[in-house]
């Protein structure tokens, strides 16, 4: 019997409960359930779904939200929202007889440098290791407070990094690198000018369970707290920008995969 395409590959089916361990204890059904306290209705996003794992675990907590996932392309087991009907089942997250019931989450595909959707439109952003590999990851995080409704909150993971940083030749090479006046300026320093500025973001870096002790994962909190534009002041640096994969390295079985974006601030 034809087995059909592979699904369970550990970076595209991550688990709501492997967000959470990321960003807090079940934060992503409590920020969803204080969105529902003061209003029926409740939008979510998520950036890079991969397989559609935890849209289709919030929509079997919450059958009335309404959820949207985005990937970059499509493949063999994630074509489109009907693709969340095998993930649904596969991870046992809804009987055969369920799924055929369910309100499929929508599925789009492109490369989300910036975002296909209205001003003010979700009550919750989400994105967990998928960032890295965006070139223009500031026009994306700009673009993350401009779709948010004032008020409201994304939870985002942007970067794995080594305490050797900046040795971006080893796996877990910045993916995420600022220049200020010619020196490393980390992620952490414009956060805390952003937080001068009045925007309520947070910075934040732990120790991945999947990770070797000396890799980090960099969170940023966006609670959109007032309606100005998000403006990073960044100035990206094509010319020492590139596809990590053009290094054709391999470390620890497989290749250096993501996007080295490069920022000056002068």
């Amino acid at each position: 019997m034809a087995q059909g395409p592979r699904r369970g590959f550990f970076s595209r089916g991550r688990s709501l409960d492997d967000f959470n361990r990321k960003f807090g204890k079940d934060i992503v059904q409590k920020t969803i359930e204080e969105v529902l306290e003061s209003k029926n209705h409740c939008r979510v996003l998520e950036i890079g779904c991969g397989e559609g794992r935890i849209l289709m675990e919030l929509r079997k907590l919450y059958p009335n939200i309404e959820l949207f996932g985005i990937n970059k392309k499509p493949w063999a087991a994630m074509k489109g929202s009907q693709s969340l009907k095998r993930t649904g089942t596969f991870y046992k997250i809804f009987s055969q007889d369920e799924i055929r019931k369910a309100k499929l989450p929508k599925i789009d595909f492109y490369y989300a440098r910036n975002l296909k959707f209205p001003d003010n439109y979700f009550d919750l952003i989400l994105s967990q290791v998928s960032i890295q590999y965006i070139d223009r990851k500031d026009t994306l995080i700009e673009d993350v407070w401009r779709v948010l409704k004032k008020g409201r909150s994304a939870f985002l993971n942007i970067d794995t990094y080594q305490d050797n940083f900046p040795d971006f030749l080893e796996f877990a090479t910045p993916r995420f690198i600022i220049y200020k006046h010619g020196r490393v300026y980390p992620i952490r320093n414009l956060v805390k000018d952003l937080r001068k500025d009045g925007y309520d973001i947070t910075y934040r870096t732990y120790i991945d369970e999947e990770c070797e002790k000396n890799k980090k994962r960099i969170n940023l909190t966006l609670h959109k707290n007032k309606a100005s534009k998000l403006n990073l002041g960044l100035q990206f640096d094509q010319a020492a920008s590139f596809d990590l994969r053009l290094l054709k390295k391999e470390v620890e079985g497989g290749p250096i995969l993501g996007y080295r974006s490069v920022y000056r601030i002068e």
